[in-house]
């Protein structure tokens, strides 16, 4: 199965402001989220872009947004668990991820693959997974931002941003949406 489509279909992020728990990215918090949105991809830099949900996250559209939810106000104590798939070769996989503060990392069948869910200034884990097989393998990510700035989050599986397309896979839609175009369109009649 070709890398692109691991990356392709984006990320589910659910967040949680305020939060007393945003000190251990282990316990998620309790009761429903304050918003949701979708991840185009966890690649995330509070220096570069600002400390509120809006700037950090890069204006994503929240949906499901409970009435207090504030998407210009603080990034301190916020708590986020994304959801979604990346693609993993047969063997190993090297994974980077930088953060501050804590993070957890899971991937369905294979376990917890990182496990520092306190708080940190800005680290960068690299470290290898071995996939029994390739495909596409669930995960969940579960980040939390405590103590002032910065935030930092991103998540990249064997070079790639998990949650972005590869740059090859424009093309590849590319191709087939006109496919697609040609095959749709309306046909003259002789």
């Amino acid at each position: 199965m070709p890398v692109w489509i691991s990356h392709a279909a984006g990320v589910l992020g659910e967040m949680w402001q305020n939060v007393s728990t945003s000190t251990n990215a282990s316990i998620v918090p309790s009761g429903a989220p304050d918003a949701e949105f979708y991840s185009a991809g966890i690649s995330y830099d509070s220096r570069i872009t600002g400390y509120t949900p809006n700037l950090f996250l890069g204006n994503p559209g929240f949906f499901n947004s409970s009435q207090t939810f504030d998407p210009t106000g603080s990034f301190d104590n916020t708590y986020i668990r994304f959801t979604g798939q990346t693609y993993l070769n047969a063997g190993v996989n090297t994974f980077l991820v930088p953060h501050d503060d804590g993070v957890t990392l899971n991937i369905a069948g294979i376990g917890l693959v990182l496990d520092q869910p306190g708080p940190t200034s800005p680290v960068s884990n690299t470290f290898d997974v071995t996939a029994p097989s390739a495909g596409l393998y669930d995960f969940t990510l579960l980040y939390c931002e405590c103590l002032g700035p910065p935030a930092v989050l991103e998540f990249a599986v064997n070079g790639v941003t998990v949650g972005v397309p590869e740059p090859g896979s424009a093309l590849l839609f590319s191709a087939g949406g006109f496919g697609l175009l040609v095959a749709l369109r309306p046909r003259r009649r002789k």
